[in-house]
């Protein structure tokens, strides 16, 4: 059977995000900022027209910031995974099989549909932005390479396309193919489009003609691969899952600088809590915990230290890893400083499944298990934050600096939206 893939991908996500609780932003140009509002990671099309690159520095938009020509918004990560989630809701009431690609792709599985796929398309596409209120392109070809490549051009020529392009036909993939510079290819990042440049290779029908095993051998598998999805070959199939994480991170840079022992000890102890979090979702338990702790490398004197902590048994308690991460932390603090920065990394996991503790050991304690499913149930339905342990504080005062922070709207109680009757 002939595959058919498509991929849907929302249109400006963060900056749409923030439009959905807030239509007065539409039409606005709007950015995001990224974590302690740093730099932009999201532009409207308003501000893209304005020139504003990714990446730009707040400190060179701050004018027009304060005099309302740009409207800024802080990252508001949980609204915006959230909204992600109601997305991928809606998708899989569409389609039998999709793999979610990031926050704001998904690729769907349209092999066997029996229908106007390109009706089907625009119906998801509609439901999405009824149910959700998020826009999204769709574009839908016979591999993950082509689908990725249509959605390009049913943001291009959104106007013509109702931001859905369904190419099957061969001769109509190729006249894209002929457009496309080898650059909006999926897996062509900036290094890999100037060599192939230099080849004389700039349009994607040309990457698809050239001799797949001198790609192998100049490059590497992935791109012989992309070139041979271009030409309809399958090669990237819709994962089955994601592939198990080999370490897992919590890191900030503070929103001011953390020269107290105890307010680093509330900063290690809120990223060692998330941590754990993201490691139960993975199933896991973990054997090797690594703190760091820096200040800026543009202070006068700069300080940075690390160091790992091996635990006893592999655990997923919450409690056991703060214990660890403050025991490391004793260790490197050095008086004096100005710290920008703290970090936890997990590792050397294993599966929770089948694991047999060891005979000598010490014992887990009782009901952690319980009491750690109870704890994330509650932070997951009422917001995160809502239990939590004695050494993370309610209001931090070296928190991520958010000075543009929209209400969190779907994910806690006392920021849902409130509507004026009457």
């Amino acid at each position: 059977m002939i595959k058919v893939f498509g991929l849907v991908d929302c249109h400006t996500c963060y900056v749409s995000c923030e439009r959905i609780f807030n239509p007065k932003l539409v039409g606005k140009p709007v950015v995001v900022l990224s974590n302690n509002d740093g730099a932009v990671v999201a532009r409207s099309d308003e501000v893209k027209a304005m020139g504003v690159k990714m990446g730009t520095p707040y400190f060179e938009i701050k004018d027009q910031v304060k005099s309302g020509k740009i409207i800024a918004c802080s990252s508001n990560y949980a609204l915006y995974q959230d909204i992600s989630n109601r997305i991928t809701k809606v998708i899989s009431e569409f389609v039998p099989a999709y793999e979610v690609y990031s926050i704001d792709e998904s690729f769907i599985d349209l092999t066997g549909i029996n229908e106007d796929l390109e009706k089907l398309c625009k119906e998801l596409k509609h439901q999405i932005y009824r149910q959700v209120g998020m826009p999204v392109g769709v574009g839908v070809g016979r591999t993950k390479t082509l689908a990725k490549l249509n959605n390009w051009a049913s943001k291009k020529w959104k106007a013509k396309t109702g931001s859905v392009v369904v190419l099957l036909d061969a001769e109509r993939q190729e006249k894209l193919l002929k457009f496309a510079d080898v650059g909006e290819i999926w897996g062509i990042g900036s290094r890999t489009n100037k060599r192939l440049e230099l080849l004389g290779i700039t349009k994607a029908n040309q990457l698809a003609q050239y001799d797949s095993k001198m790609l192998r051998k100049m490059f590497n598998v992935n791109v012989e691969r992309t070139a041979r999805e271009l030409n309809g070959q399958v090669c990237f199939d819709l994962s089955e899952g994601p592939e198990p994480k080999q370490n897992i991170a919590s890191t900030r840079m503070f929103g001011k600088r953390a020269y107290e022992l105890l307010e680093l000890r509330q900063a290690v102890a809120t990223y060692a809590a998330r941590a754990a979090v993201k490691l139960r979702k993975e199933k896991m338990l973990t054997s090797c915990l690594q703190i760091f702790i820096q200040t800026s490398r543009f202070d006068d004197r700069p300080y940075s230290n690390g160091t790992i902590v091996g635990l006893e048994s592999p655990t997923d308690d919450t409690r056991e890893l703060i214990a660890a991460a403050q025991a490391g932390l004793t260790r490197i603090f050095r008086p004096g400083f100005p710290y920008a920065k703290a970090g936890i990394m997990l590792s050397q996991f294993e599966p929770k499944s089948g694991y047999i503790p060891d005979l000598f050991a010490k014992p887990a304690r009782r009901n952690a298990d319980n009491l750690m499913s109870l704890i994330d149930l509650v932070n997951k339905t009422q917001g995160r934050g809502t239990l939590r342990f004695a050494a993370e504080p309610e209001a931090a005062s070296w928190g991520m600096k958010r000075e543009f922070l929209s209400p969190a709207y779907t994910t806690k109680w006392s920021e849902l939206l409130k509507v004026k009757v009457g």
